[in-house]
């Protein structure tokens, strides 16, 4: 994100108020109305219609405080243009400073990062001036972002946008309420004000009527008699236009010739100072510029009227004059004001000069900084449009160029482009000098070449840098292929660390593929990183567990399209997402992304998302399909695949799915030797990213091939493999496959309160699917209220029994269909008279009417009904459940956070309040062990997180109602011991005795232990 000092300050300062402009109170007085009532206002008119002078007049009527940024045409960039929308509010917000940048960095999307630009202005009643506003006219990016600007801007806050031509923004800003227009014609003089105007510059002689029928009331073509041009077309150049021809003849014509080539010549500059003009190979600036102060001239000057700027009419027609001196003088200028900018620290405009004049070598030499920054900001498309203007003059030896191209292969995920541009550099002998000065460029090839299924090439890269924390994430992410170094062989404490460059994207990348999932909750700090490393973040979320946030994060990084630049990466769309849907239950969506995947996957050059590809259709293959000749068929392309062969991660990963393949074939001991292998070597290197699933695997494979003690030892080897991934969820996941692994070692506990134990209270959770993580249209609202919601809508069917049907058709799944007779059994106790059949008919007759598109009926079942694909309905019961599952996989604050949702869910109210069908009574049931179970699992989370005091309000009504709850007396005692009360401790276990008691049973030997261990 650029720094201020990158920040051209005469862009975001506002103009000084012409003090020899006529005053115009008609036109102050309607803006500042405007103002007062609208948030945003449009000026559009031509230039010379008095814009800029009116708004600064209204401005300094209504007192705001006044933001102001004056656009050119390199702010179509949208990261350039955020970076000047917030220094120019910086000067009357301070708070806003940094917020684009953070922004930036969490890697929004540009539209989004305006408007938390926007929102950060809080209560303050600046008022944001936009001028010039027709340069991003043809740029929809960067409207765009103005446009989410103006759209999340604060009531208190005003904007206005003065533009000479009409902006059309996606969204409808001008149909607003808040949003009020200016015109030409409210901008046109009056008789009365072009009288005074001319008045005030001594032409009298001139006749106002006449002026304003000729002009239209264009207030510069009014002062400067432009109107008259009519009767002299033809300027000193041969000039078609009236304006020119006016400005040709009757302000450059009545010049000297000196004055006439030092205003034609300095019009490449923006703002003309002597020591500015001297440096365009002007002499005796100084007092040129004196002579041209006692001119009448449409140009503005400072108060101490040693800095001149032209009106933007008259400089477009200087710079037209100036294109007439032919290309050489041209560039010469363009190249003189280039170095004037590269002194002045603005060295992106400089470079934007060096490109106009062609002047390509120079260019090179300055423009390695402003290439980092931009590509460090993400205007990717501005940096490729500098690199191949800057091609033909490219030389091997342009590292710096070379570091940036790699930079922008791998974050468009191009990997074939890194590929070619690393071999280039190889065979003229570039490479090994490139990897020895840039450690960042040694990296990115390495990368790229890790894409490609060249490790060897990988190796040699990351041999000939110089050693440093660029490198360091390259050898971690070696860690992938070599099959011979052990996880314990590795000396270096800092391996793996973020470091704060852009390389800890490939860090973050390979934390994934090594299965250190915990270490993934860190967040890069250099936008880059968070870009290109985004994608995987969405895999180790749903890694962990975290599905609903991988779904949120998935969607928000499709429908922005990597930023809004369009673009989405391969790996999230082609990888990530046939995963994601395969997990909400989303079967056809997961096979569809999966296949269009492999076309985009095969134009990145990258071999690894080929095989990954195809390792994830062995998977579907076995979870959707149950298919294992499907699934051994697409395994065999990874297995003979080089890749498959040569990288430890695929290869252990092709042993576990040939191992999990022949159990689904009944060969045991076919599937013990290739889980052993995989299990093996996934533990020598470190990799745990599948090590929880492949163990579990095995102690089913060892325990059907009569090796108990070999299960067992797996199951413990799963264990710990979940806890060195900071998540259970991967472990859960398989355990949901083999229940009978997790049945088995339960077996084998004495404690009750094991981490087995654990485990199988999370695995209850699970039976009801994770699909209601996810937001939906539909909603039902179920506790302390019956209510349907449509697009945050609520909706009222005339039958209350049509909430029920929802209600039951949502609790039953939305791939499920539900005949009517089990239909009139649930809803109506069972009878099948024509009463009960009318009734359920008037009730989806009903139900559809307010809800049309999200009940049907099934082909070929009579009668049958179910939920419309593609709909999804979510139930408050649902939610509960869903939030508990999550719960499951979590630890700590977050753990106990989600379990109180699910309790202020529960704690609105009865289920279904008023409604006594059997499969309501039914369900009660069900959730009123779930909520003892969540309540009792909460006062656990509390208490494990220091929250004593929280821990015993929830054990105590967890008692309340279940006194025979073993486990809540043991937590009564540890809170007991906590508080270093012996007493409470002893008290607690007679309760518990007493409770017990009346069931005729006793304390187990695990609370026995307990109230021994906690007395001495």
């Amino acid at each position: 994100m650029d720094s201020p000092e990158w920040v051209i300050q005469r862009k975001i300062v506002p103009p000084r108020p012409d003090t020899t402009a006529t005053p115009r109170p008609r036109v102050s007085a309607l803006l500042a109305r405007l103002l007062e009532a609208h948030r945003l206002v449009f000026v559009y008119a031509s230039a010379g219609a008095g814009k800029t002078t009116a708004v600064l007049h209204a401005a300094a009527q209504i007192g705001r405080p006044l933001a102001w940024l004056d656009l050119d045409t390199t702010d179509v960039a949208t990261g350039r243009l955020l970076v000047y929308l917030e220094a120019a509010l910086a000067r009357q917000v301070p708070t806003v400073r940094g917020i684009a940048s953070g922004a930036l960095a969490a890697n929004l999307a540009h539209p989004e990062v305006a408007g938390l630009l926007a929102e950060a202005v809080g209560d303050s009643e600046v008022m944001v001036v936009v001028d010039d506003a027709e340069r991003l006219a043809d740029s929809p990016a960067a409207l765009a972002v103005l446009g989410a600007f103006a759209r999340y801007l604060p009531e208190s806050a005003r904007l206005v946008l003065l533009s000479r031509v009409e902006l059309r923004f996606s969204t409808v800003l001008d149909t607003s309420p808040w949003v009020a227009a200016v015109g030409e014609e409210d901008l046109a003089l009056t008789v009365g004000e072009a009288t005074a105007a001319l008045a005030r510059t001594g032409r009298t002689d001139v006749d106002p009527v006449e002026a304003l029928i000729e002009t239209g009331g264009w207030l510069t073509g009014v002062l400067f008699e432009a109107w008259r041009s009519q009767d002299h077309v033809i300027g000193l150049g041969g000039e078609a236009d009236p304006l020119h021809g006016y400005l040709s003849t009757q302000i450059l014509g009545q010049l000297d010739e000196a004055d006439r080539e030092f205003l034609v010549t300095t019009a490449v500059l923006e703002e003309v100072t002597a020591a500015h003009a001297e440096a365009l190979g002007l002499a005796a600036a100084s007092s040129r510029l004196h002579a041209l102060r006692g001119r009448r001239l449409p140009v503005s000057w400072d108060g101490a009227g040693t800095r001149l700027r032209c009106h933007p009419r008259f400089r477009e027609f200087l710079l037209r004059r100036l294109a007439w001196r032919g290309e050489d003088e041209l560039r010469r200028l363009r190249r003189a004001h280039a170095e004037l900018l590269l002194a002045a620290g603005h060295d992106e405009e400089a470079v934007e000069e060096l490109l106009a004049a062609q002047c390509l070598e120079r260019a090179v030499a300055v423009v390695s900084p402003v290439l980092e920054r931009l590509i460090e900001r993400t205007d990717f498309r501005l940096a490729e449009r500098w690199l191949a203007r800057l091609d033909p003059v490219r030389r091997e030896h342009h590292g710096e160029l070379a570091g940036a191209e790699l930079m922008l292969a791998v974050v468009r995920e191009d990997f074939a482009a890194g590929v070619r541009l690393a071999d280039r550099l190889a065979a003229s002998g570039h490479r090994d000098e490139l990897a020895k000065s840039s450690g960042r460029a040694a990296a990115l090839m390495a990368w790229c070449y890790l894409h490609a299924g060249r490790p060897a090439d990988m190796q040699a890269v990351i041999e000939s840098a110089v050693p440093g924390p660029d490198v360091d994430a390259a050898r971690y992410a070696m860690r992938l292929v070599d099959t011979e170094r052990s996880s314990s062989d590795e000396v270096d404490p800092s391996l793996g660390a973020l470091t704060g460059g852009p390389m800890d994207a490939l860090v973050m990348r390979a934390h994934f593929d090594l299965g250190r999932l915990g270490d993934m909750g860190s967040r890069p700090a250099s936008p880059w990183a968070v870009r290109a490393a985004e994608s995987w973040r969405v895999s180790g979320l749903l890694a962990t567990g975290r599905t609903a946030e991988a779904f949120e994060l998935y969607h928000r990084l499709v429908d922005t399209g990597a930023g809004g630049s369009g673009e989405h990466s391969v790996w999230l769309e082609g990888l990530v997402g046939p995963r994601l849907m395969a997990e909400i239950g989303e079967p056809d969506a997961a096979w569809r992304l999966l296949r269009e995947g492999r076309a985009r996957i095969a134009a990145t050059g990258s071999a690894l998302f080929e095989v990954y590809s195809r390792g994830i259709e062995v998977e579907l293959e076995l979870r959707l399909h149950d298919d294992p000749a499907a699934a051994r068929r697409a395994l065999h392309q990874v297995a003979e695949h080089p890749i498959g062969r040569g990288y430890a991660l695929v290869a252990e990963h092709v042993e576990m799915l040939r191992g999990r393949i022949a159990l689904a074939e009944r060969e045991p001991a076919a599937a013990a030797v290739r889980l052993r292998r995989a299990v093996a070597g996934m533990r020598h290197g470190g990799r745990l990213l599948y090590l929880p699933a492949a163990a579990v695997y095995l102690a089913e494979a060892a325990w059907r091939s009569g090796d108990e003690d070999g299960a067992d030892a797996a199951a413990d080897v799963a264990l710990a493999a979940a806890r060195g991934q900071g998540s259970v969820h991967g472990l859960l996941s398989a355990l949901a496959e083999f229940p009978d692994v997790l049945a088995r070692r339960l077996d084998l506990e004495v404690d009750a309160d094991s981490p087995w134990h654990e485990l199988g209270r999370a695995l209850r959770t699970r039976v009801e699917g994770l699909d209601d993580l996810i937001g939906s249209a539909v909603h039902v609202a179920e506790f302390g209220r019956t209510a349907i919601t449509l697009d945050g809508r609520e909706v009222k069917p005339r039958l209350a029994k049509s909430v029920e049907l929802l209600a039951h058709l949502a609790t039953r799944g939305d791939a499920e269909a539900v005949g009517r007779p089990e239909l009139l059994g649930a809803l109506f106790e069972g009878r099948r008279d024509e009463s009960a059949t009318s009734y359920l008919r008037q009730a989806i007759l009903h139900l559809r009417k307010v809800l049309p598109d999200v009940v049907g009926t099934v082909d070929g079942s009579p009668g049958a009904l179910r939920l419309c694909p593609g709909v999804r309905v979510t139930t408050e019961s649902r939610r509960v459940v869903a939030l508990v599952a999550q719960a499951t996989t979590r630890r700590g604050e977050e753990r106990l956070r989600l379990l109180l949702d699910a309790l202020e869910l529960v704690d609105r109210g009865p289920y279904l309040p008023g409604l006594r069908s059997a499969w309501v009574e039914e369900r009660r049931l069900q959730l009123a062990e779930i909520t003892k179970d969540v309540r009792f699992e909460a006062a656990e989370a509390a208490f494990a997180t220091g929250g004593l005091r929280r821990a015993e309000e929830l054990l105590d009504e967890v008692l309340r109602a279940d006194p025979a709850r073993e486990a809540g007396w043991r937590l009564r005692m540890r809170l007991a011991h906590a508080h270093g009360d012996p007493d409470r401790v002893l008290a607690a276990y007679r309760s518990c005795e007493r409770a017990l008691g009346e069931l005729g049973a006793q304390p187990s030997a695990t609370t026995v232990a307990l109230l021994r261990d906690l007395r001495r």
